[in-house]
This record gives structure tokens, C-alpha cells and sequence, in this order.
């Protein structure tokens, strides 16, 4: 087989979708009124459809930085929410709803999703979850499959700095993040295959993958981290969907500057025990900031919280003014270590309603003025 075209983009450049949940705001549970909702708001381009109903994706254009993006994020999501309360629907993030039994999930009526719901049945209904995706741009093919290797170690950070899917079926499942339990399902979930170092390598794959029925096509792949050769990026997939826009905005900032780090280091793609990455995914999962981390590199286990610290303080010394802001907002944050699944269980414990949660992340999600706070969760 040729080798798989990539469309090179431009390097370093960043973009993102968010798949927001769609409320009811009369019961303040999931909304079936996304095909509605989407073609009134009518742009393709930036609101699509995902796979459940109560599904909207809301994609950002192409930026340079994360302070540009949230502008961008801001302007559709009020514009978006305008339109959703013409159907008594309003919009959050959130990994999971707090209360919506799976079974009551409608598959959107496309024929790919019509596909995926008869391949892989009841799990189709248990993935309609939310979810951050997290695009950077990359001049080759090789240096995406780099990025995918080399990325591994640091998806807990991604993990523990945007969960907040604590609650399922209105339990306490005592994890920060429990979408993945939705997710991991698919036979192609996980993290790119060690066989797989280069752009030829992952042609190869696909060609075998596609032929032998394992994959219809490239979307069929649910890496962690996965390349995206039609936009000449690479794409971070283990975010729950923050609260907040600016979050989600500075996020795709330290990923920026994440990848720019490990390719000037350009280390050699570490061979790593596949059950110590899980480790590290699961833990994360389990206890955000508060999880135990194994550092492959040194063969030593310390904390995720450690881990981060560190990466932020060597990713400090190349850094310039506007990428400082970034790390300065993720030192204060990881200073607070209190993420959105904590800020959710504190309503929780407080008394407050479902619904009164609900309404309070619907609120955070379009709050125009959030730079200025501490972190991503209010004080």
C-alpha cells in the first residue's frame, strides 16, 4: 500500500472540540434536541453532531495560542446557548451527566452512528459521554507518530487537570474521571501499538487494520493519542470536558507547550511496560492529583502531583512571556489541587439539588469574565 498522505499544519498551532451536554431546563436532565439545536445554530464548521442526541460538538478554528482560542470558545458557546434556550435547552461541560440512566441515550439517526451503535451495541449507548479532544499542529507524519509514543507518560496530566465525571447514575463512583469506563470498551481504545514507529509503520497498520475488518477508517482508531493526517495534527482524547472554557482554552496551551518541549528534547521512544501506563491512567482516573505515578524513565514510583511540578518547572526555562502565563495559571492550580470532580463532590456534600448542580455548571460554562480567577473551580 502508499504511504498514507499527511497535510502538514502549521507547527505548534493549537484547536480543540468539546462535546457539551445538552439540558433539558425543565428537569435538568439530557436533552434529545440536538439535531434541532444544531441546524438552527447552522455552521458545520464550528457546532456538529456527535453521537447521542444530548451530544453537541462544538469545534474552535485554528490558533496560536490558548488566549485567542478562548475568545473564539466564548463567542460560540453564547451564541450556541442563544440558540439551545429556543428549544428550553441550555449547555455545560462535564464528563458525564450527574443523573441520566444510559438506556435513555438516542443514538443520532446518521448512518455512521446507526453503524457504530450496531457493531458494538448497549456500549454505544454507555459511550455517549463528554469529552475534551485537544489538536496540535505537526509538520510530518513521523513526528506525529513520535508524538504519540512520547506523549504517553503525560496523558495522567490531562486526566487528573480536567476530570469531573464523579458521579454516574447519581452515584458517587469515587473516581475523579469515570467516562473512560464508557470508553474502554471499543477494541481500539488504548494507547498507540510499541510496532508502530513511524509514518510507514502506521500506514502499514491501517491498510492491514482496514482490509482485515478491524477498522472501517481512520475515526475507527481510539487511541489516547492519536494522529489526524487530514488536519496534519496530533489529537489528546483522555479529557473529560472541563467546566470552563478558559480552562479547557489553557489546557490546550500546556499541551502546546508540552509538545513543543519533548520535540526539542527529541528523547528516543522509551519501550514501557503497557501495565504501568495503565497504572498511571487508572490512578489518575481514580484520584486526580492525588494519585501515585511510576516513572518509567527512572524505574521510581512517585506522585502525579510530583511528576507535574517537575514538567512544568523544565517546560519554564525555554519558556517565553505568553507561555509563562500558561504554566503560572497550572502552578496555581496544581497549588490549589482541587479539580472539577472535586468542585462537584463539594456541592454534593453541601446539600445542593442535582438540579441546583446542573444549573450551576451551566452557569460556568458560559461565564465571560473567569480569567481573573483562581484556577478553574470557584473558591
Amino acid at each position: 500500500m502508499s504511504k498514507l498522505p499527511f497535510k502538514s499544519s502549521p507547527i505548534h498551532s493549537i484547536g480543540t472540540e468539546l462535546e457539551l451536554q445538552l439540558i433539558d431546563l425543565e428537569d435538568f436532565d439530557l436533552s434529545s434536541k440536538g439535531i434541532e439545536v444544531i441546524s438552527r445554530y447552522c455552521d458545520e464548521q464550528h457546532v456538529k453532531k456527535e453521537l447521542s442526541l444530548s451530544t453537541i460538538e462544538m469545534s474552535s478554528s485554528v490558533h496560536a495560542t490558548p488566549f485567542t482560542l478562548f475568545t473564539e470558545l466564548n463567542t460560540i458557546a453564547r451564541n450556541l446557548s442563544e440558540v439551545a434556550a429556543c428549544y428550553n435547552c441550555g449547555l455545560c461541560g462535564g464528563g458525564r451527566h450527574i443523573s441520566n440512566h444510559w438506556t435513555n441515550q438516542t443514538i443520532t439517526p446518521t448512518q455512521r452512528y446507526r453503524e457504530i451503535h450496531q457493531r458494538y451495541g448497549f456500549l454505544a449507548k454507555l459511550s455517549c459521554v463528554f469529552g475534551q479532544h485537544i489538536h496540535i499542529g505537526v509538520r510530518t507524519g513521523d513526528d506525529a507518530i513520535y508524538l504519540c509514543h512520547v506523549l504517553t507518560p503525560y496523558l495522567p496530566h490531562f486526566i487528573a487537570l480536567t476530570a469531573s465525571s464523579p458521579f454516574y447514575q447519581s452515584e458517587d463512583t469515587l473516581f475523579d474521571s469515570s467516562r473512560f469506563s464508557a470508553l474502554n470498551s471499543f477494541y481500539t481504545f488504548g494507547i498507540i501499538d510499541h510496532t508502530i514507529a513511524t509514518w510507514n509503520d502506521f500506514s502499514d497498520y491501517v491498510e492491514a487494520a482496514i482490509r482485515l475488518g478491524v477498522i472501517k477508517c481512520l475515526k475507527d482508531i481510539y487511541w489516547e493519542v492519536r494522529p489526524k493526517p487530514e488536519f496534519g495534527t496530533i489529537e489528546i482524547r483522555v479529557c473529560d470536558t472541563p467546566l470552563t472554557l478558559l480552562h479547557a482554552a489553557m489546557v490546550c496551551g500546556y499541551a502546546q507547550l508540552l509538545v513543543k518541549h519533548v520535540l526539542k528534547k527529541r528523547v528516543p521512544i522509551e519501550s514501557v511496560y503497557t501495565s504501568f501506563v495503565n497504572s498511571n491512567t487508572f490512578n489518575a482516573q481514580r484520584y486526580g492529583f492525588k494519585a501515585d505515578y511510576i516513572d518509567s524513565t527512572r524505574a521510581i514510583k512517585t506522585t502525579l502531583k510530583s511528576h507535574m511540578e517537575e514538567t512544568f518547572n523544565n517546560i519554564w526555562q525555554d519558556a517565553d512571556a505568553y507561555e509563562k502565563k500558561v504554566l503560572r495559571y497550572f502552578k496555581v492550580y496544581l497549588d490549589h489541587a482541587v479539580n472539577d470532580a472535586d468542585f462537584l463532590r463539594g456541592m454534593a456534600h453541601q446539600g445542593m439539588s442535582e438540579s441546583s448542580i446542573v444549573r450551576t455548571m451551566m452557569n460556568l460554562f458560559i461565564l465571560p469574565d473567569y480569567i481573573g480567577s483562581k484556577g478553574n473551580t470557584p473558591q
